[in-house]
């Protein structure tokens, strides 16, 4: 879904998207984070600790593609973890994935298709 890509790239680009562990960690912390979008091989405890800061806080979150796709979107190499901090862009992205049959949720995963 090359919709999603776009829209993760555009907050990225207008300072809306906090991208790697430590930055989508500390935006969960501080409550700027809408939306949490973490990788299908993201590390077990790494996953397991921002999803139960997802669960604290009630942001959802979703899975979408390989690190190597999460860092394309957002202009690096490569990433496990992206928060989208604008509202706006979190929904978007939401309605897109539900537009193909998915729903993010805070207590549910949501994987990509491929």
């Amino acid at each position: 879904m090359k919709r999603v890509s776009s829209i993760i790239g555009f907050a990225q680009k207008a300072g809306k998207a906090s991208s790697g562990t430590l930055a989508a960690k500390t935006s969960l912390i501080r409550n700027r984070a809408k939306l949490l979008v973490i990788s299908s091989d993201i590390s077990e405890k790494t996953g397991e600790t921002l999803i139960k800061l997802c669960g604290k806080n009630k942001i959802p979150w979703l899975i979408y593609g390989n690190k190597i796709e999460l860092g394309n979107c957002v202009g690096k190499a490569y990433r496990v973890a992206v928060t989208i901090n604008d509202e706006n862009m979190a929904a978007t992205i939401i309605k897109n994935f539900e537009a193909v049959g998915e729903k993010a949720k805070s207590t549910g995963v949501v994987e990509w298709q491929k």
